[in-house]
C-alpha cells in the first residue's frame, strides 16, 4: 500500500485512500492530496474508534483540505469549529452543512475573518444577518452590504453606516 500511495497516478492514490485496509498513518499521509477519498473510506468510522485523534492532529494544510470537502463529517466540522487557529475556523464557516446554531456562534467569533465568512453565506437567518450588520468591524459589515438579499431594514441601517467603505459597497449593489 505504501508503494501504491506514492504513485503519480491520482486515481491510484485515491483508490488506496478509499481501501478499507489502508493503515491509519497512511490515510493521514494521503489526506492532504486525496481528502475526499480518505473521508469516503468505509473503514474510517471503525478506525476512529481505535484511533480517536485520527485526522485531527494533522498539519494545518491537511486539515484545511479535509474540512473543505463537502463530505466532511460532523465530527470533523465540530473539531474545526473549536480549533485555536482562526484560519481553520474561517474555512469551516463556509461549509454548507453547518446548523443555524453553529452559524450564530460563528457570527460571534472574535476573529473578523470568521465573521465575514459567515456574513457571505446565503443561508443566514435574519437575526444572524442583523447581528452581523451591526458588527464592530467594518470589514464584516462590508460583506453584509454586498449581499443581494438584504432585508429593507438592514439595508437602511447600512446606508447610515459610519464607514464610507460599507456605504460604497452598498451603493455598488443597488439597482
Amino acid at each position: 500500500m505504501q508503494t501504491l500511495a506514492r504513485q503519480e497516478d491520482a486515481g491510484l492514490r485515491a483508490a488506496v485512500a478509499q481501501h478499507p485496509n489502508t493503515p491509519p498513518a497512511l490515510l493521514e499521509a494521503l489526506a492532504a492530496t486525496e481528502p475526499g477519498a480518505v473521508l469516503s473510506n468505509p473503514a474510517l468510522p471503525l478506525l476512529r474508534l481505535a484511533h480517536p485523534r485520527l485526522l485531527l492532529d494533522t498539519p494545518r494544510a491537511t486539515l484545511l483540505a479535509l474540512i473543505g470537502c463537502p463530505a466532511a463529517p460532523d465530527w470533523l466540522r465540530r473539531h474545526a469549529l473549536s480549533h485555536p487557529d482562526a484560519g481553520v475556523v474561517a474555512a469551516v464557516a463556509s461549509h454548507p452543512d453547518l446548523t443555524p446554531a453553529q452559524l450564530a456562534a460563528l457570527a460571534r467569533h472574535p476573529a473578523w475573518q470568521v465573521r465575514s465568512r459567515v456574513a457571505a453565506r446565503p443561508d443566514l437567518r435574519d437575526d444572524t444577518l442583523r447581528a452581523l450588520a451591526a458588527d464592530r468591524d467594518y470589514g464584516v459589515r462590508m460583506y453584509v452590504a454586498a449581499r443581494p438579499d438584504l432585508p429593507p431594514g438592514v439595508q437602511a441601517q447600512l446606508q447610515q453606516d459610519a464607514s464610507v467603505f460599507v456605504r460604497q459597497v452598498l451603493a455598488r449593489r443597488a439597482p
